[in-house]
């Protein structure tokens, strides 16, 4: 039943973040005694300067009040980078060229972004329907596919091509003078985080969508 389902995911993340709280005390632990190692060679270290007349209370206090900052702050970055690195658990998008309407896009003189608007999912949040550009937000293995349609022409073809920091990678496109041109192409590559993958439409070509969603755009990671 539904219940018994959300009570095994709700005891699998208890789980999970037991884990991750011994983990991290583990952590804190290993920190505590890094400082309490640092704070004994000072001692001894303040005991040679107060038998050579030197030494100071102060200084002392100073001192171990830096060890307790440099401490929280290694278990905060310890935290932080834990936190992130398992928050970013599925990462996917898919998306059609438009929101709205339809009709053709181009010729253009020259390669033109494309912006697939209509999003239909964006796990992650990685895609920029905005922009078109999806941008890694970790290193890891990503599949990408994209579709393009356009009517039959005796000038012009239709095709994009797949475009990862400003490298082409594959490029798809089909002439035909009468009925549909469909082109297709996909791609699985690795991505360090930030890198950024979107399609340009080829030039003199013309690329049809409306809301049957011909074209089409998706990525995730696998």
């Amino acid at each position: 039943t539904l219940k018994m389902v959300l009570l095994t995911q709700a005891s699998v993340l208890i789980c999970v973040l037991c884990v991750f709280f011994l983990e991290q005390s583990a952590k804190v632990k290993e920190l505590e005694r890094q400082k309490s190692e640092l704070l004994e060679q000072y001692q001894d270290q303040d005991k040679l300067n107060t038998k050579a007349g030197g030494g100071s209370e102060e200084r002392r206090r100073r001192f171990v009040q830096v060890l307790t900052v440099i401490s929280l702050e290694q278990t905060h970055n310890c935290c932080t980078q834990q936190y992130f690195s398992s928050s970013v658990r599925q990462v996917a998008f898919s998306a059609s060229l438009m929101a709205s309407g339809g009709g053709d896009i181009g010729p253009f003189n020259a390669y033109t972004s494309l912006i697939f608007r209509n999003v239909v999912s964006n796990i992650g949040n990685a895609y920029n329907p905005s922009t078109g550009f999806f941008t890694a937000p970790v290193r890891g293995v990503y599949h990408f596919n994209y579709h393009i349609y356009g009517h039959g022409h005796s000038s012009h073809g239709s095709g994009a091509v797949l475009v990862k920091n400003g490298e082409f990678i594959y490029m798809a496109y089909e002439h035909q003078t009468t009925l549909g041109a469909n082109s297709a192409n996909t791609v699985t590559m690795l991505l360090e985080v930030g890198d950024v993958v979107y399609l340009l439409q080829r030039s003199n070509t013309r690329i049809f969508d409306d809301q049957l969603h011909y074209t089409t755009f998706s990525g995730k990671q696998v």
